[in-house]
């Protein structure tokens, strides 16, 4: 079934993007990586705004590292029109990508938490664009999210943690509208180099969009149904996630999901993600994954209030 497969990506649009001026327009590049067995869950991440100011962060959080997440940021970095992907540098963060859509080497140089490893991608990535009905103009331009082995060492302090395992990246460009969502649920999870799931199920505008994909056996096919339950807590802080997808191959897989690592990120003054770093089976798989769960702030308060 060739024609289950999303259409591909053109190169390119690994490379850094023309972007229309304004406050809200920016290209960002998150990377994540969960470790289950260490209880410790990271991101490092980067962005550039349409006026070419930049960042950078790092996250450590879970059992891991202790009761506080060590963040590490540096933003409003002027960098200049032609520095790109390729050899992208902005504080202590370094990204080189060695071939677009496939390999990647990134780094990041803080006072507490630093990281180095590769990234080597094992599938095609997925574009939102690839979807019958596009990317969500709201989400941005376009998104792609995709999964790979990543080979390196984390620095905690004085504490070196070596890992061979995968992990995860997306890139995404034009303009995120934070308050346009209502809600979402966003996972991205491998179980071993050759199975990969990735949804992101979004409450918008009274309609419900899902976007993603499963790749399995070596065959990536778009995602065509979810159905997706979670565990929380009294203040909305998930603790397991339950999920059957279906893809355009006609393939069922079932993942389970245990969070290893928790840290609530306001990502604007109304917004909070969720962020997760978790324990999976797929289809009985062991892996790691991660999954982020947006609210509105103020939500998140009356439900806090409620249970007082």
């Amino acid at each position: 079934m060739k024609e289950a497969e999303p259409k591909l990506l053109n190169p390119i649009h690994d490379r850094r993007h023309r972007l229309r001026p304004g406050p809200h327009a920016r290209e960002s590049m998150p990377y994540m990586l969960t470790l289950p067995d260490e209880r410790v869950a990271i991101f490092v991440y980067t962005w550039v705004t349409g006026e070419g100011k930049a960042g950078a962060a790092i996250c450590a959080f879970g059992p891991g590292i202790g009761d506080e997440p060590i963040i590490e940021v540096v933003d409003g970095i002027a960098v200049p029109d032609e520095m790109d992907f390729d050899d992208w540098h902005v504080g202590g963060l370094h990204v080189r990508q060695r071939e677009p859509l496939r390999s990647v080497d990134v780094s990041f140089a803080g006072k507490r938490a630093s990281i180095e490893y590769h990234f080597e991608a094992m599938h095609p990535a997925y574009a939102y664009s690839a979807h019958a009905n596009g990317c969500p103009p709201w989400v941005a331009d376009d998104r792609f999210e995709q999964s790979g082995k990543v080979l390196g060492v984390l620095r905690i302090d004085d504490r070196k943690i070596p890992f061979d395992t995968t992990g995860h990246r997306d890139h995404s460009w034009g303009v995120r509208d934070w308050e346009a969502t209502q809600h979402w649920k966003f996972l991205q999870a491998q179980a071993g180099p050759d199975l990969a799931v990735h949804f992101f199920q979004i409450q918008a505008y009274g309609r419900t969009e899902l976007r993603g994909y499963v790749h399995k056996h070596g065959r990536t096919a778009e995602i065509t149904g979810l159905v997706v339950n979670f565990e929380h807590d009294d203040g909305l802080r998930h603790r397991s996630v339950d999920a059957s997808i279906r893809d355009a191959a006609g393939r069922l897989v079932k993942l389970k999901g245990d969070v290893i690592a928790f840290f609530p990120f306001q990502v604007s003054p109304l917004r909070t993600l969720n962020e997760a770093g978790i324990a999976v089976e797929i289809d009985g798989v062991p892996g790691a994954g991660w999954f982020q769960m947006s609210w509105p702030t103020a939500y998140l308060e009356h439900v806090r209030q409620q249970q007082r």
